[in-house]
């Protein structure tokens, strides 16, 4: 081993779901700006289309990829779609989900159902149809997103809490096995950050409230969570697998 680590993800081919809002958008927007070429997909093309614009405006390549996660279907045409264009996918970032407060006596099973399938069952597809992609090629970096409430008893947040904890064991276990292929499964867990889905759901008071436990001193940004995402998707990380990284502002006080 010589040099430094390389952390550049230049050239690369990556799928971003989720990837029309919030931290979704900040990381197809930030890969794209270091050079690898971004599918974003989502459910609204308007959204997505959006986000492309914007990429392709700052000299960079995204293809516009509407598609329903929780759909079998759809996501095998998104990375049948992506491989027609570019041939090859080196990092799936699995960022769409999302959580919403409902005491857990008033959660119908309908509810139940959407938040597992949203933030669980999508990591499953997508990760499904892009692995045997990687396992192919025997290259590839996939980022999952967890959260601190997979770890944090949250009250009326019990649905998205226990997906988000099957992700985190999900990663480990996808980990330990596609790791022979060359292929490294991880996992982001941020705290609370500051996006429109967070502002509605919690409200402006309740985030500066919750600020104050954070010791940095503030909630995240949609961009604190992009370097990560990239030393995950570079080789710089080659020897990182089956990992839980917080991107939180530190331990609450």
């Amino acid at each position: 081993m010589t040099g430094h680590p390389d952390f550049s993800v230049e050239g690369k081919v990556v799928i971003v779901t989720g990837g029309s809002k919030g931290i979704g958008r900040a990381l197809a927007r930030g890969f794209a700006a270091s050079g690898a070429t971004v599918a974003v997909a989502a459910r609204t093309v308007a959204d997505l289309e959006a986000v492309a614009n914007e990429i392709e405006a700052g000299g960079g390549q995204a293809l516009v990829a509407p598609t329903n996660v929780t759909k079998s279907a759809q996501v095998s045409n998104l990375v049948q779609k992506v491989m027609e264009r570019f041939g090859r996918i080196d990092v799936l970032v699995n960022c769409a989900g999302g959580g919403i407060f409902v005491p857990s006596l008033d959660l119908s099973e309908e509810a139940w159902d959407d938040m597992v399938d949203y933030n669980l069952k999508s990591v499953y597809l997508c990760c499904r149809a892009v692995g045997e992609v990687m396992v192919k090629q025997r290259s590839g970096s996939i980022i999952n997103f967890s959260s601190g409430a997979a770890a944090t008893p949250t009250p009326a947040l019990i649905h998205y809490c226990a997906a988000k904890a099957g992700v985190d064991q999900f990663t480990r276990v996808l980990a330990a096995e596609w790791g022979p292929h060359n292929v490294r499964v991880n996992a982001i867990s941020p705290g609370l950050i500051n996006t429109q889905h967070n502002v509605e759901i919690m409200g402006a008071a309740m985030l500066e409230q919750y600020a104050k436990m954070i010791p940095l001193g503030r909630v995240g940004e949609p961009e604190d969570i992009l370097g990560l995402a990239i030393f995950l998707a570079s080789e710089a990380s080659a020897f990182i697998t089956g990992a839980i990284i917080p991107v939180s502002g530190g331990p609450q006080r």
